[in-house]
């Protein structure tokens, strides 16, 4: 059975100065990503999540960059209060103990805080302004409060063999729940833009390598924009349980990828699943 999960932007504003190497997605990083402030209003975050709901999918991903917890949280209550959609929480390291405690209060089913890389000075290099140490203390305090935990790791980056098994044995031992395994995919106009891509089978053997490490897992998520329609089969047979980044076609709101700016459409996803025979956990569309 494989997960399809939704998405909705809230806001594309970030608080970093100095902002991470590889970003496509916050205010005035890359032409292909958002570039202008994008910030999602409650009629638009209400219109978008039934829309998700009516297609059938039942999980969304909410994100946005740091700073914006708030909104984040006022889109988690407008979806929990218009639709029945499993909602996971994605602002990085911009949480502490108080803030996931309301997060919990307000329905929240799973926190993601991606560590992306657990090479410090690799990590220092290409994020800056962010922090590992908080990041890794996020992971923690969100398995403290007993909420699902999603912590995904960046292929492609600059890391090394080694650096991944130490960041998967990490993820093992802090018993996570969900690992996003995300392909590094240049956005123009950044400070990596020139770097090559992630080619597709390494982004696979990590799966596997994720898959043989934490046999348990509850997800082990791959995003369409960084594995493209052609990866869709490929990543599910290494072990890929739920594709993330997919939106309905004609989905209401602006949208572009974080890995990349595509996202996959769920009517052009299905059949390509259905054809190699998995199902997914795609209810049968809603009447509207």
């Amino acid at each position: 059975m494989i997960e399809i999960t939704s998405t909705i932007h809230v806001s594309n504003y970030c608080s970093f100065i100095c902002r991470c190497a590889y970003c496509g997605f916050a205010v005035g990083t890359s032409f292909d990503g958002y570039f202008f402030l994008t910030e999602k209003k409650r009629k638009e975050i209400k219109e978008a999540a039934i829309f998700i709901e009516k297609s059938g999918i039942k999980r969304v991903s909410v994100s946005a960059g740091y700073g914006n917890f708030k909104k984040v949280l006022s889109a988690l209550e407008i979806i929990k209060e218009f639709t029945k959609l499993k909602v996971l929480i994605n602002i990085g390291g911009d949480l502490n103990k108080e803030r996931i405690k309301l997060l919990k209060i307000t329905g929240v089913d799973t926190i993601c805080c991606n560590l992306e890389t657990m090479n410090k000075n690799l990590f220092k290099k290409l994020k800056p302004d962010d922090s590992l140490e908080q990041r890794m203390k996020v992971c923690f305090l969100v398995k403290e409060s007993g909420i699902e935990l999603s912590s995904g790791i960046l292929v492609g980056i600059g890391e090394s063999d080694e650096d991944r098994k130490i960041h998967i044995q990490f993820l093992k031992e802090i018993e996570v729940d969900e690992v996003p395994v995300m392909g590094f995919h240049p956005y123009k106009n950044t400070p990596m833009e020139d770097s090559p891509f992630a080619p597709l089978k390494l982004q696979l053997k990590v799966i596997k390598e994720v898959k043989e490490i934490i046999p348990n897992l509850k997800r082990l998520t791959v995003p369409f924009p960084t594995i493209g329609k052609d990866g869709v089969i490929p990543a599910v047979k290494s072990g890929a349980t739920n594709i993330a980044t997919v939106v309905p076609k004609d989905y209401p709101l602006l949208i572009k990828g974080v890995g990349s700016p595509t996202v996959g459409i769920l009517e052009e996803i299905l059949p390509i699943l259905e054809k190699e025979g998995f199902e997914t956990d795609v209810r049968k569309p809603l009447s509207v």
